[in-house]
């Protein structure tokens, strides 16, 4: 029997299918192996990756050991996990994690014996204690920690190994069985066409050409495998043809989304990804060549205004018409790019100096001198620059990048339309205020701050008003000055909350300083315009209430003219809110902003508080005290409460006093004085008031 060719094919083919099912069958289990553990790699590396970057978001201001251990505990669910370990940027180890499944045993320590945490590369390592994934906490040449977290391997890899094994053998030895059934049945019945199918196969695979045809005989089953061969081959060359224009249309595609990708939409400029590209090898190019490079940063004035009063469509126009303005200006190696909102960069390679970027940032400015039209509108604009040197900033990238950022914002502090070229003594000035920002917080929650007080005599001489004033001595910077750090609270989004910490501190102090000026005192506290835009500042307020069980009619919100202007619509509606809760509104600082009269017939306030520069310039001229007096009538006339700051002299007060002041309010009274100091500056000021009126006599 097994002389015969049919049945040597045949045990040779039983024979070969078992061998290669058994040789498919573990390679089938490596290769499990493999993707098993590359997948497992990837998934600890994403893992890893994405709970650095939670860290850094924790770890950037403090190590607040809370809030990492939260994120840590996360990792419960996975239950292949070891261990856990933070480090700071040293190496030294500030929080520890265990897997519950390993607190179990008996004198398990997280830690690693076969190698030292610091000779791991930053990514993950297979090392004798499973899966070690290493990642720097923030920039990898600036870390402010490292994250290490170890997963088994081992167990779980030959736990799925083996559940491979259990379920696919029973299929294999299917498909083994009809194999063999299947090879004997060809061999017996068709041998010969399949071998002639299979030479046309080898025909078309070696040609590609797939518009060839088998010829078909018969109407067996392997001739009907050859109609299906051809049918196929059709499909194939029909797909092959659409599979070009698919092509075509992808490259197409692929160009569009290029254009995106490196692109701004609304200005066509490069956008930040590209520009920084473009940036990075020009600045290396710069420096191999020990050439200047300069980079100007500038952001458009005022276009917050034009977005709210001309609409975001006329901004979007403005936007591009500044774009196109500028770049029509520039050299033609020269990048301009928008990085985002009203904010743009440009590149300029191949200085001699930086005076030709002045020169440039100089000629920007000029262009923005006349107004540009935009749907019938003169928009009056202007930009503020901050230039700096690739030279000055060691051709770092970064360092460039934040320092003209600097020099902008320096620019727009001193007046909005100019520029600023950067100098070291800026980045002692911004790290100063980075400094402040972030003291803020602690200031806060460990009572730094300090609540002043300054008296307020009315026309008869009674001490019945106080002005509540921040004080902030601090044991690393000294004393800040509420000049500085209010601004800077502002800009760093947390002026909110020395809001409410004043808010509190007067209603604490609130009962005791009724009885230590006047049982019907009025306590005057400031408000910024961040605090107007809060929704659920007038909320606060109320609960502030109750807790405290404060009667709201002793205390007066004071606020800014162009904080109020800013926010007219907000404003209104919050100085209603006060107004229906008994309280009082104050419009501080009058005549130094806009002071656009038609707004005061539309705002409900009771209190005009007339600036100190008006009562310190008094006797300088006619005009001076002319001013003031319109104003003091103009008060009058409205009926509003007029309350005079920054009186020095007698002279003044006498002033004032025979110009119908309602409340006086300076250092010839009474300076700002903790609460415990009120009642002899109560004595004392009154008593100056009498001798005042004396005198007057």
């Amino acid at each position: 029997m097994f002389q015969s060719i049919r049945y040597k094919f045949i045990s040779i083919t039983i024979i070969s299918i078992l061998i290669t099912s058994s040789l498919v069958f573990l390679s089938s289990i490596n290769e499990h192996k493999s993707l098993y553990s590359h997948s497992v790699k990837e998934n600890l590396d994403a893992m890893s990756s994405n709970i650095a970057d939670n860290l850094l978001r924790i770890m950037s201001e403090q190590h607040d050991m809370f809030a990492i251990t939260t994120e840590l505990l996360g990792l419960d669910r996975y239950e292949h996990i070891k261990f856990v370990n933070v480090f700071d940027e040293n190496w030294q180890l500030i929080q520890s994690y265990v897997h519950p499944n390993y607190l179990k045993l008996k004198n398990y320590k997280p830690t690693l014996n076969s190698i030292a945490v610091n000779q791991l590369p930053f990514s993950v390592t297979e090392i004798d204690e499973g899966l070690a994934a290493l990642k720097p906490i923030g920039e990898a040449s600036y870390p402010i920690g490292y994250l290490l977290i170890v997963q088994d391997l081992k167990k779980p890899l030959a736990q799925s190994k083996s559940n491979l094994f259990n379920s696919t053998i029973p299929f294999v030895i299917v498909v083994v069985i009809l194999a063999i059934a299947f090879s004997f049945w060809v061999y017996q019945h068709l041998l010969k066409p399949l071998l002639q199918l299979s030479k046309f196969t080898r025909k078309v695979e070696k040609t590609t050409d797939y518009k060839l045809q088998y010829k078909v005989s018969g109407k067996d089953e392997v001739s009907q495998l050859g109609n299906d061969i051809n049918n196929l081959l059709q499909t194939i060359n029909g797909q092959i043809k659409t599979n070009r224009k698919h092509t075509a249309k992808l490259l197409e595609q692929k160009h569009a989304m290029e254009r995106l990708a490196n692109y701004d939409i609304l200005t066509g400029l490069p956008n930040r990804i590209f520009f920084l590209e473009q940036l990075r090898l020009a600045l290396k190019e710069t420096q191999k060549n020990q050439q200047e490079l300069a980079i100007l940063f500038f952001d458009i004035d005022n276009f917050k205004g034009v977005n709210d009063t001309l609409g975001h469509e006329t901004g979007d126009k403005l936007l591009k018409s500044v774009a196109d303005k500028i770049k029509s200006h520039l050299r033609a190696e020269d990048i301009i790019a928008r990085i985002g909102g009203d904010e743009f960069l440009i590149m300029l390679p191949n200085l001699d100096d930086l005076n030709r970027a002045i020169d440039t940032a100089k000629r920007i400015i000029n262009l923005m001198h006349d107004p540009i039209k935009i749907n019938n509108w003169d928009v009056q604009t202007g930009v503020s620059i901050g230039v700096v040197s690739a030279q000055q900033a060691n051709y770092n990238i970064d360092v460039a990048i934040t320092n003209a950022d600097i020099a902008m914002y320096t620019a727009k502090e001193q007046g909005k339309g100019t520029y600023t070229v950067f100098n070291p003594e800026l980045l002692a000035d911004n790290q100063r205020k980075i400094q402040i920002a972030n003291l803020i917080n602690q200031a806060i929650n460990e009572n730094e701050f300090e609540l002043y007080y300054q008296l307020k005599i009315n026309k008869s001489g009674k001490a019945k008003g106080l002005e509540a004033l921040i004080r902030w001595p601090n044991s690393a910077l000294g004393f800040i000055s509420p000049g500085e750090f209010i601004p800077i609270a502002e800009q760093a989004g947390k002026i909110k909350a020395i809001t409410r910490w004043v808010l509190t501190q007067v209603f604490k102090n609130l009962e005791s300083l009724k009885q230590l000026v006047d049982e019907d005192v009025l306590v005057s506290l400031n408000i910024s315009s961040h605090d107007l835009q809060d929704p659920c500042f007038i909320d606060i307020i109320k609960e502030k209430v109750v807790k405290y069980n404060c009667d709201l009619k002793h205390i007066q919100f004071e606020i800014t003219e162009s904080s109020y202007l800013d926010h007219f619509s907000n404003a209104n509606e919050f100085f209603h809110d006060i107004k229906a809760m008994q309280g009082s509104i104050a419009l501080d600082d009058f005549g130094t902003g806009y002071s656009s009269l038609s707004y005061l017939t539309q705002i409900e306030i009771d209190t005009l508080k007339i600036d100190r520069m008006f009562v310190n310039q008094l006797d300088n001229s006619s005009k001076n005290a002319v001013v003031l007096q319109t104003i003091l009538d103009l008060g009058k006339r409205l009926d509003l409460t007029i309350c005079c700051e920054g009186i020095e002299t007698p002279e003044q007060a006498h002033y004032l006093l025979e110009n119908n002041a309602d409340d006086l309010q300076g250092f010839y009274f009474a300076k700002p004085v903790p609460i415990e100091r009120l009642a002899s500056e109560v004595a004392n000021a009154e008593k100056l008031f009498s001798e005042l009126t004396v005198v007057k006599k």
